[in-house]
Parts: structure tokens; C-alpha cells; sequence
């Protein structure tokens, strides 16, 4: 990832003050009980789909997405607080030598096929021109359907001025397995695979 530029004063004290949650913790709860959902629920419940429960679906992307980069890409543990404003849904945040780092993140989502048969990957990328330069901003996309794409730096006409571009998504059917691939905007972006954290809803 891009050598951090530390965000203000002000921003920064902002930043501390929000609540700080484990990604595993949030994943770990969030698969415990969809496990116990009875069967014959709404399948729209089940897959956090209802304006009710769309909350949980966000703070379940935002979770993958934190908890991915930490298992793969920093290597160290990362925390999310959700702070929808000035253009980003949540923020990262970890420590190193001693320094707390914050990662704006505005999360987008590819949905599955049968819930949008004519979104695609293109659209989404055509509008992330509207985020370009707003608070050195991060966009990661959730790619939420079978679908090819290929692992290549961003090949468009036109490069959104974005901290960073990541996607990430299931690559398994039991959705045990899960992708990164970044930064996208860079020469050289990687892919990586992480696995889901296993427990009950209050392992740490």
C-alpha cells in the first residue's frame, strides 16, 4: 500500500473518537448467525437484503474488506469504524511503530445477477470519477457475482485521482475462501486469497 499521508489534526482526533470494532468479531458474529436462521426464512433476510438489516450487509463489507487487507496485505491487525460523510462508508485504522494510521474507505458493490441482471463492473468504474480527490480516498469494490475479470493494472482512458482502487469478493461455494486484488490503479497489482475466520460470536 502507498506510504500513509497523515490525515489533520482535527481529522485525526475525529478519527479517534469513533467506535473501534474487530473485522473478525463483526465477521465472525455475522456467519454464526446466519448459521442459525431458521430454515425457510425470507431468503432476503437471510442474505441481509431488506432496508432493515442493509446496516449489517455494509458493516459485513466493510469487515471482509479490513479484515483482508490486514490478514494479506499489512500483515498486522486493522479495526473499522463506520462514518458515512464526506463521500467514504467506514474507516480502517492500525498502529505501527507506535503511529495510528486511518484508510477512508467508500465501499461499491457488483450485486448478484438475479438481484441486477445489467449492472456491471464498467458502470461501476465509469462513476468513480466523482470521488476523485475527496479526502484521499480509497474505493473498494465488492464483486458480488460469478464473473471474469482480468488481473491487470487499470487499463481505461481516464485514471480517477483515488488513493487507492481494490476489489474483493467470495472465491469459494461454502464462501470460506475470499479475494483481494490491488491496487488497481498501480503498475503492479496483486491478488491475493484470505479465509474466513471460524468461532462462536465472541471469539476476539
Amino acid at each position: 500500500m502507498k506510504d500513509f499521508v497523515p490525515v489533520s489534526k482535527i481529522t485525526d482526533r475525529e478519527f479517534k473518537a469513533l467506535i473501534w470494532v474487530e473485522p473478525k468479531q463483526v465477521m465472525v458474529s455475522l456467519r454464526w448467525l446466519e448459521t442459525h436462521i431458521p430454515e425457510g426464512t425470507d431468503e432476503k433476510i437471510r442474505h441481509l437484503r431488506t432496508n432493515q438489516l442493509k446496516e449489517w450487509r455494509e458493516a459485513r463489507e466493510a469487515a471482509l474488506f479490513a479484515y483482508g487487507i490486514g490478514d494479506q496485505v499489512l500483515e498486522k491487525p486493522t479495526f473499522v469504524a463506520k462514518l458515512e460523510r464526506r463521500d467514504f462508508d467506514f474507516v480502517m485504522r492500525w498502529a505501527d511503530d507506535g503511529a495510528d494510521y486511518f484508510y477512508p474507505v467508500q465501499v461499491k458493490e457488483l450485486p448478484p445477477a438475479d438481484l441486477n441482471p445489467n449492472a456491471s463492473l464498467d458502470d461501476l468504474l465509469d462513476k468513480l470519477e466523482k470521488y476523485s480527490g475527496v479526502d484521499d480516498l480509497s474505493v473498494a469494490i465488492h464483486i458480488n457475482r460469478r464473473i471474469r475479470f482480468e488481473h491487470r493494472p487499470w487499463n481505461r482512458k481516464t485514471k480517477p485521482a483515488l488513493r487507492e482502487l481494490w476489489y474483493f469478493g467470495c472465491v469459494s461455494a461454502d464462501q470460506s475462501k475470499w479475494f483481494l486484488f490491488g491496487n488497481v490503479l498501480q503498475s503492479n497489482p496483486r491478488y491475493y486469497e484470505f479465509t474466513y475466520p471460524t468461532g462462536g460470536p465472541n471469539v476476539a
